[in-house]
């Protein structure tokens, strides 16, 4: 069965990611409407998750190789999968510093200003990747039979 993966499973990280940066986002203009660490978690969802968009990707990727694309294509393609490996290991990095920080200094509030604007800094680069990839398949038909 050939049965891509990779369109199944990239849409979870994107959504925790946006979600973590929203929720986040509402406990520091009202901390009392909501739990301060479910940014937290849906980072730690999106790592989760991002893993197995970027594992499935490489098999995606390794696929296209053996088709006759262009060079422009080729170059948007490895774009998409250095971002897409920068957005995988950064939000696993992120979220073991976030959790340690955490842990160690629960009362300092800074950490979670801190930990919004590197929210905003990944979900402007998984959105980025997400439109490298929409613009692979739409406009290209890369991975479309």
């Amino acid at each position: 069965m050939n049965l891509p993966l990779h369109p199944f499973f990239v849409h979870f990280p994107i959504g925790f990611l946006v979600g973590a940066l929203i929720l986040h986002a509402v406990h520091l203009i009202r901390p009392n409407w909501i739990c301060r660490v479910i940014g937290l978690w849906l980072t730690g969802l999106s790592g989760i998750s991002s893993m197995l968009a970027s594992i499935t990707g490489q098999w995606e990727f390794k696929k296209t190789l053996s088709e006759d694309y262009s060079q422009e294509i080729i170059q948007i393609l490895e774009r998409h999968q250095l971002l897409g490996n920068i957005v995988t290991w950064g939000t696993i990095a992120f979220f073991v510093i976030w959790v340690n920080l955490f842990f160690k200094k629960m009362s300092d509030h800074r950490i979670d200003k801190i930990a919004f604007f590197i929210l905003i800094i990944l979900v402007g680069i998984v959105l980025f990747t997400a439109y490298l990839g929409g613009m692979l398949v739409w406009k290209f038909g890369v991975g479309i039979q």
